[in-house]
């Protein structure tokens, strides 16, 4: 996890390691065709890519899936590696797309949602269990058809 507060002070010394990288003379920029194509051009993919992942690393960390942008930086993720793959031919990063594809879904999932499946699963085992078990005896199912007496104050 970066330290956010290392080099904001103008006295303060940055490892080499957490410097910024500099900006490249390239400046992104989009070619309108004029037909309603555009072609990207001077875009960096590998860098946005680490910059994304290291954004959503931090996410997690700080917040875990409940932070709301955990999402939409999976879903950019998956379309840099979609658009990667396409780019360089290697399907290995169409895997790395679908994983966080399922990353945001899992994202997605509300947890009070989660937690009513939880006791959904624990109520049906119970249900399982009470099956095998069979019927009560006949002495038991005496008592609980018995009515409580109520009680006089």
């Amino acid at each position: 996890m970066k330290d956010l507060l290392v080099g904001i002070f103008a006295d303060s010394t940055v490892p080499e390691q957490l410097r910024k990288p500099s900006l490249s003379s390239v400046q992104p920029s989009f070619v309108e065709y004029g037909d309603g194509l555009v072609l990207a051009k001077g875009f960096d993919m590998d860098r946005a890519l680490q910059d994304y992942e290291e954004t959503l690393q931090d996410m997690l960390e700080n917040g875990g899936f409940a932070n709301p942008a955990v999402g939409q930086i999976c879903a950019g993720l998956a379309s840099l590696y979609d658009a990667k793959a396409g780019i360089s031919k290697d399907a290995k990063f169409y895997d790395r797309a679908v994983e966080y594809i399922a990353m945001m879904q899992q994202a997605m999932q509300d947890p009070t949602f989660l937690h009513l499946e939880g006791r959904k699963q624990k109520i049906l085992r119970k249900k399982q269990r009470r099956l095998a078990k069979g019927p009560p005896g006949p002495e038991l199912q005496q008592l609980l058809n018995q009515r409580p007496e109520r009680r006089k104050e």
